[in-house]
């Protein structure tokens, strides 16, 4: 009897033992990350049967379990993730956001300051400070959109060196899981099934920082290992094995990184399936908000130089060749192309695309590609509309692809391409870094009209018109094809290919001739005139130059166009009721000193609506700029606080089950110490048996 108490109280006295070892293991470990708490789990040995019936044997530590549940591991893992995804995505949406809004470096500022000095150069438009206050004012401007375009590029090569950190961490870290899987499984062997709980703490504290990283989903094995799969499935651990997340030149563009990802020897791209954790946020970050910004800028950049350019190019300067005063130039460097397209892999055909319109041209990437049928489709990437529009026919050239796109797209592609072939094409991404002033003459600024027209008068200045009639001079004309040409359409740097010396002349028939006509005279042969027939509402085109028919009550506001036989043309437009014999002039501008007409209409680009099909000016265009990313920005602020508060919900919740609570270790401790001394007491009280037993012999 004494021998089976002593051995009750020593299985009592180790059992005790190895739950002081527990908890004191616990309480040493309470501010290891990641540690889930342990308990000895005992359990009543196999009774002894006697003939009195079973008689118990003791107590034993059948083993010791970790106190973790998988649904909140989970939990802390998917919060982890989505912590990291918006995490990423703010810091870096933060930057562009400080970028553009920021009064000092924004554009908007410096788009003011350039109209401003141009209205300066209109209030007074011989003076030379003030022209070349406009000069610097327009280099000012142009050096802004460097500047910000030059912090995209920053912030772009900031993005790769963040997706190439990211890779290896990633990777490294499934190295870990995959070595400490090799030694959870062999110590689960060892211990016939026992799990080493400690080397688990060791692998969840690295699932999570992986999740951190990329939404990574585990499943367990049964012997213990733990395979971790991410994005769409692609396995990232498998058991002792560790696929490598790795980073490689985009196909298109060296500019840009793809995330590949490699098992064994073969690997595959995953950067469209890459979901949660910083990996995510970097790469929306991207393609939602770094590349969208630049795009957009440089959409701005295009649209501002092309309708000041055109503006300028109506005007006359003060540069004075002897021959007459030069028309304008381009003020800004010509951003419309050609643009060169990006090859993918296998594609060497040479393509471009050249800006035909700003006013229609979205700020996406478009994806070019023919089949092997040879069929051409055009994709905008922003939305994937693809064009021709389904059910339109398929197009086998880009000539009939060009027919589709030029106006809706606002831009043309330069030839056709081989079958299979594929290219990126982006017409205003690297618009900004290329803007640049072309005038550096401050006599070379033409804010005046090249030409000039009035009524006939007296030599001592007085009227010699009666009737009512004007003639005026158009900013813009539309001709018969749909066209729009500005007032003054030559191949030449002055008005030498449109002879108006001494001046052009329109005189009104009288009745006895033939009413409503008149004559145009001081033009050389072979020279045309088009316009529309407000009357009969069709254009005529080629028309002799004399007479012209003109009835006051039906074609008031015509437009008429003269075209010389070289291919230069002007226009004037007619407006009132002349009376007979009513004479009016055009003739070239010899005084453009204080002529500011063609400035006034340059400055009023400020306010016109150039963008988003005529809806937007260039200012409200970059605020929608600054606000798109504003809103995005504010928007993943939002979300970071969320999820930053319902990740320390399930951390809480997880440390509630899994974590040390020292005041139960504490007050566990105290139970064990009782058992053990409890047990103590046991075999003391055994031993004191037996030696009376033993004195009973004697």
């Amino acid at each position: 009897m004494a021998s089976s108490i002593f051995g009750i109280g020593t299985s009592g006295l180790l059992t005790a033992q190895r739950q002081l070892a527990t908890a004191s293991h616990n309480i040493s470990n309470v501010n290891t990350e990641g540690y889930a708490r342990q308990r000895a789990e005992q359990a009543a040995r196999l009774p002894q049967f006697s003939g009195s019936g079973y008689i118990g044997t003791g107590v034993e530590v059948q083993t010791t379990v970790r106190l973790a549940n998988e649904f909140l591991e989970e939990q802390v893992r998917t919060s982890n993730s989505e912590f990291g995804k918006y995490d990423a995505f703010y810091a870096l949406s933060t930057q562009v956001d400080n970028i553009l809004a920021n009064p000092d470096s924004g554009l908007a500022p410096t788009m003011e300051s350039f109209f401003s000095a141009l209205q300066e150069v209109n209030d007074n438009p011989s003076s030379t400070p003030a022209r070349q206050v406009l000069i610097s004012e327009a280099n000012t401007m142009t050096e802004r959109f460097k500047l910000l375009d030059d912090r995209f590029i920053q912030l772009n090569n900031q993005v790769n060196q963040q997706l190439t950190d990211l890779t290896q961490e990633i990777s490294d870290a499934a190295r870990s899981v995959a070595k400490l899987n090799v030694s959870i499984v062999q110590r689960t062997g060892a211990g016939q099934g026992d799990l080493p709980n400690d080397l688990i703490d060791q692998r969840e504290v690295l699932i999570k920082q992986i999740a951190e990283k990329i939404d990574v989903s585990v499943i367990y094995q049964d012997d213990g290992a733990a395979n971790l799969f991410i994005g769409s499935g692609q396995s990232l651990v498998i058991g002792s094995t560790a696929a490598v997340i790795s980073t490689t030149t985009n196909a298109f563009n060296a500019e840009d990184l793809d995330i590949v990802l490699q098992q064994g020897s073969g690997s595959v791209n995953i950067t469209k399936a890459v979901t949660g954790g910083e990996l995510q946020g970097v790469l929306d970050f991207k393609e939602n908000v770094l590349e969208p910004s630049r795009r957009s800028l440089g959409r701005i950049a295009i649209a501002l130089t092309e309708e000041i350019n055109q503006q300028h190019q109506m005007g006359m300067t003060l540069q004075d060749t002897g021959a007459g005063f030069n028309l304008g130039g381009n003020f800004f460097s010509d951003l419309s192309g050609p643009i060169t397209g990006l090859p993918g892999p296998g594609s060497t055909t040479n393509v471009s695309v050249s800006i035909t319109d700003s006013r229609v041209l979205s700020v996406s990437d478009y994806s070019l590609s023919r089949d092997g049928a040879g069929v051409y489709t055009l994709t905008r990437l922003s939305d994937n509309q693809t064009f021709p529009p389904p059910p339109a026919a398929p197009v086998n050239t880009i000539a009939a692809l060009n027919a589709v796109i030029s106006s809706t797209e606002g831009f043309t592609i330069s030839n056709d391409i081989a079958n299979n072939e594929v290219f990126l094409l982006r017409p205003t991404f690297d618009a900004a870094a290329n803007i640049n002033v072309q005038v550096s003459d401050v006599l070379d600024i033409a804010v005046a009209s090249p030409i000039v027209s009035g009524a006939i008068s007296n030599a001592d200045g007085s009227a010699i018109n009666t009737g009512t009639g004007d003639i005026s001079l158009p900013l813009e004309y539309r001709t018969s094809t749909g066209q729009t040409l500005p007032l003054v359409n030559t191949s030449a740097a002055n008005l030498t290919d449109i002879p108006m010396t001494p001046q052009v002349q329109l005189e009104f028939e009288s009745a006895a001739v033939v009413a409503n006509e008149f004559e145009i005279t001081n033009l050389p042969a072979g020279t045309t005139i088009d316009y529309f027939d407000l009357g009969t509402g069709a254009w005529v085109t080629g028309a002799a130059v004399s007479p012209i028919p003109y009835d006051p009550a039906t074609d008031s506001g015509t437009v008429y166009i003269v075209n010389y036989a070289s291919g230069d043309s002007f226009a004037f437009q007619m407006n009132g009721s002349p009376d007979t014999n009513d004479s009016f002039k055009i003739a070239e501008n010899s005084k453009p000193y204080d002529d500011n007409r063609n400035g006034l209409l340059m400055v009023k680009l400020q306010t016109a609506k150039t963008l988003e099909n005529n809806s937007t000016d260039f200012q409200a265009g970059y605020a929608m700029i600054v606000s798109d990313v504003g809103t995005k920005t504010h928007s993943a602020e939002v979300d970071l606080l969320a999820q930053q508060t319902l990740g320390e919900q399930a951390k809480a919740t997880r440390e509630s089950y899994s974590g040390v609570n020292l005041d139960e270790e504490a007050a566990d401790l105290l139970k064990y110490q009782q058992a053990y001394q409890a047990a103590a007491r046991v075999i003391s009280a055994a031993d004191e048996m037996f030696q009376a037993l033993l004195g009973a012999v004697r």
